[in-house]
Formats: structure tokens, sequence, C-alpha cells
């Protein structure tokens, strides 16, 4: 089972989400959307981990940007394999969008509010403290998240690419996926 989890105002019908759920037809690729609200999203992606991992089912969970954070935090939790593509590392970052919000993908309009920005501080997992090693994906031109200060964030403990270029939005997939793959068969 390959669950996604997608960025900060974006939802499970992304570009991202839908590439995955084609490039792994016979994986259960699951692409929810989560709510803004981060202990809200937590509880919902912890309750499908919990519910694969009832049914003997092998998980590996893979988020973008705010999706990548949680998904540190969720392999930290459940002891998962992750992929991480272009993962936000330092949550405090989010205070900077405190206000009115809108999700483009669903319409949604709402208030990022500093209590929300408390509860990713409660999540913030050190690379040291997961128990396997992430696979680790990054623009090098990331316009959100500078992508070298990741690499000094994770050091020797990612599998770590590093692509040429690029933009937030991920322009490497199609050089990612063998190596997603890769990492997705040695983790089963």
């Amino acid at each position: 089972m390959l669950i996604f989890i997608h960025g900060f105002n974006s939802s499970g019908n992304s570009e991202k989400a839908g590439r995955l759920r084609a490039e792994f037809p016979d994986l259960q690729v699951v692409t929810p959307t989560c709510a803004y609200v981060p202990d809200k999203a937590i509880s919902d992606l912890a309750s499908q981990i919990e519910s694969g991992l009832t049914s003997g089912k092998s998980i590996t969970v893979v988020g973008s940007s705010l999706g990548g954070f949680y998904a540190i935090y969720l392999a930290h939790r459940f002891s998962l394999p992750s992929i991480l593509i272009n993962p936000l590392v330092d949550q405090t970052a989010l205070r900077q969008a405190i206000g009115p919000q809108q999700n483009y993908y669903t319409d949604e309009s709402y208030n990022w509010t500093k209590q929300h920005c408390n509860q990713l501080d409660r999540m913030a997992i050190q690379p040291e403290e997961l128990t396997i090693k992430p696979l680790l994906l990054l623009d090098e031109n990331d316009e959100v998240i500078d992508s070298h200060h990741t690499i000094r964030h994770f050091g020797s403990l990612a599998e770590t690419r590093l692509f040429p270029d690029g933009s937030h939005r991920f322009n490497h997939m199609d050089e990612a996926l063998p190596m997603m793959r890769s990492y997705i068969n040695q983790a089963r």
C-alpha cells in the first residue's frame, strides 16, 4: 500500500497523486485529501495506516512539501518506509502563512492560525529518530523550500537524490519513479 500525502493547500487529486496511481497499478495507492487542521489530518492518516497494517499490508508513505513533514511524523510513529518529495523540514516556515487561505484544488476557504502552527510544532521529528532511512527526492531550484537546507537537515540519514533545476512542484517525477519503485520493493 502506498499512501500519498499532499502539501499545503493541495489535494489528493493533485498531479503527483494521479501520477502515482497510474505508475503503481500493482499497489493499492491511497491519495486522500487531508484536512487543513494538522491534528485532524494526522488522525485521519493514522486511521488509514492502522487499517492497512491490521489487514497485513506493507505500507510506504509518500509526502510532498507539508505532506513530507506529515510523512516523517507517520514514518516515525509507525516505523514505516517513507519517500519525501521536496519536504517541509522546518514547520515554523508555515507561521508566515497565518491568515486567510484558500485551497485552489477544493475551493475550501479557511483561516490558518497560530494554533495550527502549534500542532505542527508538536509533530516535529528529527531524522535520527526515524527507524527506516527515507528516500529524499529534491529539486535543486525549489523556490519554496531550500533544497540544500533539507540536505543538511538529513545529512547521511536519508537516501538523497538532488535533481538539477526544477521547482517546488517537483519536475523530475519521470526520473524519480524508478528510484521510488526500487525503494518500495526493498522495503516490502
